[in-house]
């Protein structure tokens, strides 16, 4: 009787499994249709004109034109040469719209094969659902409605993992000339997301890393720091064509080396809290465990070097004058909830450092602290800094480079994980759809 119970529960939550997942993948193929724009920057008078304007530009000629003043975006133009080379639909908007939505459409089926790596043992249906979540991210639909740069980098992550993965669980049986190959490939796939997105620059450092802790023959090791610095050497050209580490017209516009930013620091850990939120509740925590992670010396030291610095953030910047640019959800929600200026100061330094002690909650492993201090020192240095260059990269890095560990196992979590994303989803749309 208790076996029939168990095996019903478990059909009625692979049918509940199955309809969402259905669910979210027509409203992403919905969103399409309805021209979404619910990260603001969509639309055929957003980023979709620029984009379209530089497309045509090299087209005229790719290497004539990467340092042209008339191209106009702040990523390297690699995106740009694949689909001048190998995509056919680059003749009409419409056609090239849909290329790229197909191109994007990838990425739950990448991150499926991810989180499979991760979590063998997590039921096939939670894994699809939890792949096809990503799909809600507002940042992640409109690169792919309106041919933004991001996803494809996304990609190339996602690759670079599977076949590290692989080659983590196989490398002892490979012979020498395999595995030179599957080197080479991999050092090439974590290099190539450079070139679509700047920010993602960690990522071969992490790769890198992992080979050289693998236990390989050292002549290897040495192998793969080469081809790094090999394919290393076309950025370092264009840097030298743009005399900057972004292409030169946005490198002006973003006051890229000449400004320090002091509250980005902040405004990332919000937007990386925001982004990460639902997780707490696959986390397996409880009060000692609380207790142990905020009175763990490493945290303590952690949390008072950032109240210094806060507190050096508020007294030495000029919070009055911030720019709205960027800063994130939090950022927008407080300019319209608190007109005054004293209580916004108050609550989004409150926001900041409740932003460090959830961070730390959920993410305490070396390799995840790493990463998220990267972006909170890139946030210094980055005008504007938005909420999509945390989301949906922290939610893929979850699954694959993250080495903290979820509870997934339990309907409940991954449903919460859901509902959160898809009310926050729709949100944003409805605010873009009000200001625009």
């Amino acid at each position: 009787m208790e076996i029939k119970k168990e095996k019903k529960g478990k059909i009625n939550n692979n049918t509940i499994n199955f309809l969402l997942s259905f669910t979210v993948l027509l409203y992403f193929f919905y969103g399409y249709f309805q021209n979404e724009n619910s990260a603001g920057a969509g639309g055929y008078d957003g980023d979709f004109e620029l984009i379209w304007k530089n497309l045509i530009l090299l087209k005229q000629g790719i290497i004539s034109n990467l340092d042209n003043p008339l191209y106009n975006d702040s990523r390297p133009p690699l995106s740009y040469i694949i689909h001048i080379l190998f995509n056919p639909f680059t003749y009409n908007q419409e056609v090239f719209r849909l290329s790229n939505l197909i191109v994007s459409s990838t990425i739950p089926f990448l991150l499926y094969f991810s989180i499979k790596q991760n979590y063998p043992l997590l039921d096939k249906n939670l894994i699809f659902l939890l792949a096809i979540i990503v799909t809600l991210s507002p940042y992640f639909r409109t690169t792919a409605y309106w041919a933004l740069g991001e996803n494809y980098g996304l990609i190339f992550l996602l690759l670079s993992f599977l076949k590290y993965k692989n080659l983590e669980k196989n490398f002892k049986k490979l012979k020498n000339n395999k595995l030179f190959f599957n080197i080479f490939i991999i050092c090439l796939l974590s290099s190539i997301v450079v070139y679509f997105d700047q920010k993602l620059v960690f990522l071969p450092f992490l790769v890198l890393i992992s080979l050289l802790n693998l236990k390989i023959n050292p002549f290897f090791k040495f192998y793969s720091v080469i081809l790094y610095f090999i394919f290393a050497l076309p950025y370092f050209y264009l840097i030298y064509l743009w005399g900057s580490l972004i292409p030169s017209s946005a490198a002006s516009a973003r006051e890229v080396g000449t400004t320090i930013h002091l509250f980005h620091p902040g405004y990332c850990l919000t937007i990386l809290t925001i982004s990460i939120f639902p997780f707490i509740f696959a986390t397996e925590l409880n009060l000692k465990k609380i207790k142990m992670k905020l009175l763990n010396t490493k945290f303590i030291l952690i949390f008072i070097l950032f109240f210094i610095y806060f507190i050096f953030s508020f007294v030495y910047g000029n919070f009055e004058n911030l720019r709205i640019d960027g800063k994130g959800a939090f950022h927008k929600f407080s300019l319209v909830l608190f007109n005054n200026i004293s209580i916004r100061s108050l609550i989004t330094m409150i926001a900041f450092l409740v932003s460090i002690i959830f961070t730390y909650l959920v993410f305490d492993k070396k390799i995840d602290l790493f990463i998220i201090f990267y972006f909170i020192l890139i946030s210094l240095f980055t005008f504007p800094f938005y909420q999509e260059y945390l989301d949906p990269l922290l939610y893929i890095l979850i699954f694959t480079f993250f080495k903290t560990s979820f509870d997934f196992k339990k309907n409940r979590n991954v449903y919460l994980i859901f509902i959160y994303l898809l009310i926050f989803s729709i949100g944003s749309k409805f605010y873009y759809m009000n200001i625009i």
